[in-house]
This record gives structure tokens, sequence and C-alpha cells, in this order.
């Protein structure tokens, strides 16, 4: 029996309210039955996505695989997820800090998706790229973003800080900070929270360190690196440099981390574009600008030498 048209129409309906998706109890609920499920599956009109969650072509047709298509995978999975265990299900740490857009994990696997029950799920563990974790998410804990249930923007960084390193870490809190999902009070608050959990003696010095200047993961790292070396940054990109007392009286420059002694701005992101480079070394001779990159990251040392070799010369009487 082919569905009638009010079938199709809620079918197609609810999946596409949920990137393609519908589960085995919504499908019954929109008037089909088991035969008829089992029919489209044979067919390949859909296709078994989790247990008893089905993918609706072509409503779920797979993307390309550029950054964009990313995040669209990446919350078709959750998605797939939350349908097959439950509306308990919340996307959590890692998971959801990349639901939120905070910068400063690894490129998504493809694979593996983190959902937070606040009970053991029958057959929970058993799914495939579905990593469950049983903890209570406290009603005020939890947020929507996207048609999805995740953790909140705090409640996801005290979830995901413990399990990462220092570097990844305070990158994440920094970009939350940048992006407005918490204040600076709201993220200092976080580290109590976390008592008794593996991994947050270790972190809770961690969250002191964070800024919400740093625009990028990169300029994270390099604070972080040049701070272990004895050579912090004097500012992150300074009012001064901002206005007509700086290097070029009447233009302002972005210095995203900047020395004094040495009169030195490293510029991982492109701030200070080469024709103001230009202009400056003009203008102030004693103005160094250096443009390190993410491979520059596996030889530290070589980018805290030459830090160190201008802020020395800087020094000098």
């Amino acid at each position: 029996m082919r569905m009638r048209p009010s079938e199709i129409s809620n079918v197609m309906s609810t999946a596409a309210s949920q990137y393609g998706l519908i589960s085995h109890r919504q499908a019954l609920c929109c008037g089909l039955d088991d035969t008829r499920i089992h029919r489209l599956l044979r067919r390949r009109e859909w296709v078994c996505a989790l247990p008893e969650v089905y993918a609706v072509r072509p409503l779920s047709a797979g993307t390309d695989s550029s950054r964009s298509a990313d995040g669209i995978r990446l919350r078709r999975a959750v998605k797939a997820a939350q349908l097959a265990l439950g509306p308990a299900a919340v996307a959590s740490g890692p998971t959801a800090a990349r639901l939120w857009g905070v910068q400063g994990l690894p490129r998504w696997n493809g694979r593996e998706v983190h959902i937070t029950l606040p009970a053991p799920c029958r057959g929970g563990a058993d799914l495939p790229g579905v990593r469950t974790s049983t903890l209570l998410v406290g009603r005020h804990e939890a947020d929507r973003k996207d048609r999805l249930r995740l953790t909140s923007p705090g409640r996801t960084l005290r979830d995901t800080v413990p399990t990462v390193d220092r570097a990844t870490a305070v990158a994440l809190m920094d970009s939350a900070l940048y992006r407005g999902l918490l204040t600076w009070r709201e993220l200092l608050a976080q580290p109590p929270f976390n008592a008794c959990r593996p991994g947050a003696e270790a972190s809770e010095p961690w969250w002191g360190l964070a800024d919400p200047r740093a625009s990028t993961p990169l300029e994270t790292r390099i604070r972080l690196l040049c701070t272990d070396a004895g050579l912090p940054p004097d500012d992150l990109y300074p009012q001064e440099l901002a206005e007509g007392g700086g290097p070029l009286p009447g233009r302002p420059v972005r210095a995203p981390l900047w020395w004094r002694t040495g009169a030195l701005i490293v510029d991982p992101v492109g701030a200070v574009p080469p024709r103001l480079q230009e202009e400056l070394e003009a203008a102030r001779p004693s103005v160094t600008v250096l443009r390190p990159a993410w491979d520059d990251l596996a030889r530290p040392g070589a980018l805290t030498g030459a830090v160190a070799a201008v802020v020395a010369a800087g020094a000098r009487p």
C-alpha cells in the first residue's frame, strides 16, 4: 500500500524539522505501519541512521566535505542520537562546545557525539558513534539551539575543560568569552561546581588564564607559550595603539599581542595588513611585527626565541 498524501506530508514535515530524520514512533504517529516502514527501508527511500531512527531521502542527502557541512552533519548526528535516546538526552562536552560555535577543539572527526543522560539508558551504550555519560543536568544547565537540546555554555565548559589539555581549555574559555556566551564573572564561578570530578583539581588554575580579548585559539596558544617562557605580552589589543598616541598618530593599529619593550606586535590573525606594516616601519622603525602561523607552534623554541630577541634588543640602552 502506498502512502497517502496526508501521510507523506506528515512524514516530510516531521523529518524536515529534524535534519531529515524521523523516529519509528514518529512514523507510526504519522499513519505508517511497520510493513510500510520496512518497504521504505528495502527501497532505500529511508536509511537506518540509528536503531529505530531513519534518514528520509532526499531530506538527509549528504553534503560536501566543507567545514560548513561539518556543522550540518554534526547537528544531524546529535538529532539522531536524541531521537534514539529520548527527550532527556542532552548534547554535552565537546559536542555541545562545537554546537555553540566555541573554537579551540580539533576538527570534528565526523563520527562521535557526546550525549548526557540523567540515568543509564538501556541500549544507549551500544549506539554506534554515540558516547553517553550519566550525569544530572539541571534545568538551568540545559538550553536549546538549532532545534537541539544541549548543555548551557557554562555547563559545557565545566564538562569539557577537565578532559582536555591546558592550551585547548584556555582557548575554549577565551572563545566563549569573546563570543559573549559567558561573562567573565560567570566564567570564574564555574570551577567550584566541578569539585570532586576527575581532572577538576588539575584544571582549576586554568580558569584564571582566560582573556575575553583573544579572538582565535592561535592567539591564545601563542600567549600561553610566551607566558610560559617568561615573556608574557604587556597587553592584548591595547587601547594606546588604537588612539592618536600610537605608532601612527590618527591611524588605529590593532595589535593582538603587544610588548612595549621592543615595540613588538605579534599578529597571528592578520590584524595588521602588509600595507599598514610598511607605514608602521616607515614612521616608527623601532616597531617590529611578527606573523606566526599554526605551523610555528611545532617549533615553540624558535617562536619564543624570536620574541625574546626583539624584547631584549628593545631593552638595551
